[in-house]
């Protein structure tokens, strides 16, 4: 292998973990309150091409490219606690990396990916008036496959958590509306990439803006932009200068049945100061409620 390649190989190192177990993003209508005792699974195939790289928003022109492929699958339900309503869902996932562009002579890669726990509680829950406020803390459990002497991982080798907050209102008879902030808090990886060193990162704030449109009452399109902001990372103590600073949007279809209900997503990164840029997002979900 040359120089040239074992640096790109290095450089890509970063790139699954936070593409897997990245900002707890909420799907469009999420916030809104179900009735207690409702219980559902949801299958998700997702579709990731990641391009360049980039370091205060400058290309760093490696040519690389990665196409990461996963399925997840999530169990959630709803109850309540002293007349309160409350929610749960756990989830977890399998993954495929394959390499491509300037790295494409690299193995694809293969394994599990990090798990993640929820539990949730709606503040304001006024059906009527459609206005939905809801309180979510999650951890997100080093469950996926690690290994440091790899450049391509599925796990990150540590665990995580944080709290998210969302707001729902009706607009009018055809559209809602949707914002969500959230924060995530991460532990130490002490055997971080290739060179097996202690990783550390201070917290990642997210934003996430959502207008709904109702085309029919089992027909939806929404529009969601994201903005993240902060995760600046150490290694060994040594700052690398790598604060996120993160904007992307993404359309949603979802169309409900009998049974649960259809997703299609598409989306991709309008820009990124540091990291990878996600190229093009492909997701199709079903939520099956029991």
């Amino acid at each position: 292998m040359t120089n040239f390649s074992t640096r790109l190989v290095y450089l890509f190192c970063l790139v699954v973990t936070p593409l897997v177990t990245r900002a707890i993003d909420i799907p469009p209508g999420q916030a809104v309150a179900p009735p207690p005792g409702k219980t559902s699974i949801r299958f998700e195939l997702n579709s990731v091409k990641v391009g360049e790289k980039y370091k205060n928003s400058e290309s760093l022109d490696t040519d690389a490219e990665l196409g990461l492929h996963s399925l997840g699958v999530q169990y959630a339900g709803s109850f309540l606690i002293k007349n309160k309503l409350a929610g749960f869902y756990l989830n977890t996932g399998v993954a495929r990396a394959i390499p491509g562009g300037s790295i494409a002579s690299q193995d694809m890669e293969t394994g599990v990916t990090d798990s993640a726990a929820a539990l949730v509680t709606w503040l304001l829950s006024d059906k009527e008036k459609g206005r939905y406020a809801v309180l979510g803390t999650f951890v997100i459990l080093p469950t996926g496959d690690y290994d440091s002497n790899r450049a391509i991982n599925f796990g990150k080798n540590r665990f995580a958590g944080g709290f998210q907050l969302g707001y729902h209102t009706r607009l009018s008879d055809k559209f809602d509306a949707m914002v969500t902030t959230d924060v995530i808090f991460s532990a130490e990886n002490d055997d971080y990439r290739l060179t097996h060193q202690s990783y550390k990162q201070k917290p990642l704030y997210s934003m996430q803006f959502t207008v709904m449109h109702h085309i029919n009452p089992t027909l939806m399109l929404s529009a969601t932009y994201y903005l993240y902001n902060g995760g600046e990372s150490k290694l060994d103590g040594i700052k690398l200068d790598d604060k996120t600073k993160r904007k992307r949007y993404e359309a949603v279809l979802s169309k409900r049945v009998k049974s649960g209900k259809y997703f299609l997503y598409a989306g991709s990164d309008q820009d990124t100061e540091n990291g990878f840029i996600e190229d093009l997002r492909l997701s199709v979900r079903y939520q099956h409620y029991l």
